[in-house]
């Protein structure tokens, strides 16, 4: 269901959230996964009967399972309060690389994220010889400082829709070129 956010801001517990004009009278409840045209953007942490509160995915205390497009690798995506976002794979096998695209990895009974959703994708990949973990940084698919409609997902689709959401990658404009024939000026 489509809502407006009507603020922007924190609360006493959290510091990135946004309200929305919907609550439980639309069948909006804790821990729904919110997102917007372009991908993720939070989850779903309190309602009224007209309005809900939203965690925003780069609030420190935002944790969530993601998965790399196109492979099985898995991680963790933790907010830092800005634009872009940690990354901590399970595995330092993982075969992560910059321009990677993450997905999330979905919940148990797809709450609170529901999988297949597009997060961000990898701009920084730590390469640190004897680590546990490997290490990244992310950016976000969704411009969080500009949100003015965005949409609650009340029920997901039966299964994991795979790579099925993954953005296009961004096309090169065409170099446009100019030949130009210099030709004797009449005079005269």
């Amino acid at each position: 269901v489509s809502a407006r956010v009507i603020s922007k801001g924190g609360t006493g517990t959290f510091s990135e959230t946004i309200v929305l004009d919907i609550g439980s009278n639309s069948g909006v409840r804790r821990d729904m996964t919110v997102i917007a045209a372009s991908g993720l953007v939070g989850v779903v942490k309190s309602t009224t009967a007209a309005s809900s509160i939203v965690l925003l995915m780069n609030d420190p205390s935002f944790r969530i399972g993601v998965r790399v497009a196109g492979k099985q690798d898995m991680g963790i995506l933790l907010g830092q309060g800005d634009k872009s976002y940690s990354l901590q794979m399970l595995s330092a096998r993982s075969a992560i690389s910059v321009g990677d695209v993450l997905l999330a990895r979905g919940s148990s009974g797809d709450r609170p994220f529901v999988p297949g959703v597009p997060v961000g994708r990898v701009s920084y990949v730590e390469n640190t010889v004897g680590q546990l973990t490997k290490e990244g940084r992310v950016n976000g698919f969704v411009d969080l400082n500009s949100l003015s409609v965005v949409s609650v997902v009340l029920s997901a689709v039966a299964g994991d829709p795979g790579d099925a959401l993954v953005p296009q990658a961004p096309r090169p404009a065409p170099t446009v070129t100019v030949f130009v024939t210099p030709s004797p000026s009449p005079e005269g």
